[in-house]
């Protein structure tokens, strides 16, 4: 007698029974439909499943339509999906991943490998439905939006986007253990490492080079280090004359298979503004812009508005934060507010002390001082932009404006 491993809904039209031979020798307990209808009926009436994997003969497009139908499905909706597709041609594994596609591997396959990828999605499942279950964490998405890609970025240096990102990290590493990453894309000498006091194996430059690693999301779950609160962490090239290899194409197809492999991913985009910052905003679903009480913070603001009004691209939510970086403030609020065209979504207090400690000893003030008025502010905001329940008494205003309007007064 044996127990299987995972219970598995296979929706195949492909005329041949490899993938479904595959799964029941590898001990899946697995299901076997041949059309989205049937597996809709097959899921209404009680069936329990914990991956769909999608074994169609069409193409790409057919795959990316039939996983948007499941996603939209309410007895499918939560479940992870692994695509079989037909060739292994590499731009219809970016498409599927782009469009949410949890895995994707090509035929011809190994059993082995097939088996080890339907089990990973397995695991993710029982971690993610545990965690909705836990009283420690009782985090589900607000908003029903189950990844998210959040850009912290400042036109301007020094204001504190390598705090705020790894602050933010780190909490939601907290909520959803196992489900956050924290990419550092300044590539002017990235600190994320520092900040963490962790010594990273591959840095961004080098994981760009390993197309493996790339393009798939185990393996690019498994280049990533991990810190002691849980989070995933990739660091910033050594020296900034390493990063030509990182190309916008290059990187779009990483923020996609970060996005496959974790549920939130945090970037660090840095204060540089070049085609990769721009690819960066692009791909974010929420954007954190962080802005201090001073002129010239606020000139590069109006600066890079210049730049970017010939731009039609499309950003994700945004929220403006005041980082008080002296003590008595330089500029009021409101003239900050009139200055950006848009209200300051969130306050971060001034607090030196607790702030130099933790860049000291390399511990995020949400770890280190978590009674301090910072850390509870940079504990609201990760609730915010990660669309988890907050008890916050302001809400967050968070537009989604062109990438022309991003630093407007309009």
């Amino acid at each position: 007698m044996y127990v299987a491993t995972s219970r598995i809904l296979l929706i195949s039209d492909v005329g041949d029974t490899l993938v479904q031979d595959a799964l029941r020798a590898a001990v899946h307990e697995t299901t076997v439909v041949p059309d989205l209808a049937s597996a809709l009926e097959a899921a209404a009436g009680g069936l329990s499943v914990e991956v769909v994997v999608l074994d169609l003969a069409g193409t790409a497009d057919d795959l990316v339509e039939a996983s948007q139908a499941i996603r939209a499905a309410e007895p499918l909706v939560g479940l992870p999906i692994l695509c079989v597709s037909q060739t292994d041609d590499v731009e219809d594994r970016i498409l599927l991943l782009e469009a949410g596609v949890d895995d994707v591997i090509a035929r011809p396959f190994d059993s082995r490998e097939l088996d080890a990828r339907a089990e990973a999605l397995a695991l993710r499942f029982h971690r993610s439905r545990d965690l909705s279950q836990s009283t420690n964490a009782g985090v589900t998405i607000r908003d029903g939006s189950p990844r998210r890609i959040i850009a912290v970025y400042s036109p301007k240096g020094g204001v504190g986007t390598t705090t705020v990102a790894v602050n933010v990290a780190t909490w939601l590493a907290g909520q959803l253990p196992g489900a956050v990453a924290i990419l550092d894309l300044d590539f002017q000498f990235g600190q994320v490492s520092t900040h963490l006091n962790i010594e990273t194996r591959m840095t961004m430059a080098e994981l760009v080079r390993d197309e493996a690693a790339l393009r798939d999301p185990g393996l690019f779950s498994a280049a990533l280090d991990r810190h002691g609160s849980g989070l995933m962490v990739l660091g910033a090239p050594a020296t900034p004359d390493v990063v030509a290899g990182v190309t916008t194409e290059a990187l779009t197809t990483l923020l996609a298979t970060a996005s496959a492999a974790f549920q939130i991913v945090v970037v660090d985009a840095g204060s540089v503004l070049d085609a990769r910052s721009e690819t960066v905003l692009t791909h974010a679903t929420d954007i954190v812009v962080v802005v201090t009480p001073e002129f010239p913070a606020l000139k590069a603001v109006h600066a890079l508005g210049e730049i970017l009004n010939l731009s039609t691209g499309e950003l994700g939510e945004t929220a403006y934060v005041l980082n008080e970086i002296f003590a008595r403030g330089l500029l009021r609020i409101s003239h900050i507010e009139e200055a950006l065209g848009t209200k300051i979504a969130l306050t971060i207090p001034y607090d030196a002390f607790a702030f130099l400690k933790s860049v000291n000893e390399g511990v995020p003030l949400v770890s280190g001082s978590p009674k301090s008025p910072a850390a509870d502010q940079l504990r609201r905001l990760a609730a915010r932009v990660a669309g988890l329940p907050t008890t916050a008494r302001e809400p967050v205003e968070r537009r989604s404006k062109g990438l022309a309007g991003l630093f407007s007064r309009g």
